[in-house]
C-alpha cells in the first residue's frame, strides 16, 4: 500500500481518488480540510498530524469535508475527536460536513458537530429567510 497523500497547498485541483488523500484551503474565515478515501488505522497518523498542523499553524476554526470518505473507523473517529478538542484549546472549533448519515451517527457520541453540506458548516453561511 502506498503512503497516505497529504497535500499542503491547494493552488491547483487535487486528485482525490487515492486510498487516502487530505488537502486543505482557506474558505470563509476558516480552513476547510478535504478528506477522501479510507480514514482508518493505516491513515490515522497522517490525518492526525495534518489536522494538528492546520489547527496550530493556520487556523483553529476548521471544517473537515468528508464527502469523499469511503470508510471511517474508530481510529478516524478518534482523530476527529482529538482534533476537535485541540481546536477548542486554541479558541476555535471543528465541524464535519458532507458525510453520509452513518458518519454523523459515528460522531454524535463524541459531540462533534456535523452538517449535511459544506456551506452549512462555514461560518459565513446564512440560510435564506
Amino acid at each position: 500500500m502506498s503512503q497516505p497523500q497529504v497535500v499542503r497547498t491547494v493552488s491547483q485541483p487535487v486528485d482525490m481518488s487515492g486510498s487516502f488523500v487530505c488537502a486543505w484551503s482557506a474558505v470563509g474565515g476558516c480552513v476547510v480540510v478535504k478528506v477522501a478515501g479510507m480514514v482508518d488505522a493505516t491513515t490515522a497518523t497522517a490525518f492526525a498530524e495534518e489536522l494538528r498542523r492546520v489547527i496550530t499553524t493556520k487556523s483553529s476554526t476548521v471544517v473537515v469535508d468528508v464527502r469523499r470518505v469511503r470508510e471511517l473507523d474508530d481510529a478516524g473517529v478518534g482523530v476527529l475527536a482529538s482534533a476537535e478538542a485541540l481546536a477548542r484549546e486554541h479558541d476555535g472549533w471543528l465541524r464535519v460536513a458532507g458525510g453520509q448519515p452513518w458518519v454523523g451517527e459515528m460522531l454524535a457520541p463524541r459531540g462533534i458537530p456535523t452538517y449535511g453540506e459544506l456551506k452549512q458548516a462555514l461560518p459565513s453561511y446564512r440560510p435564506a429567510p
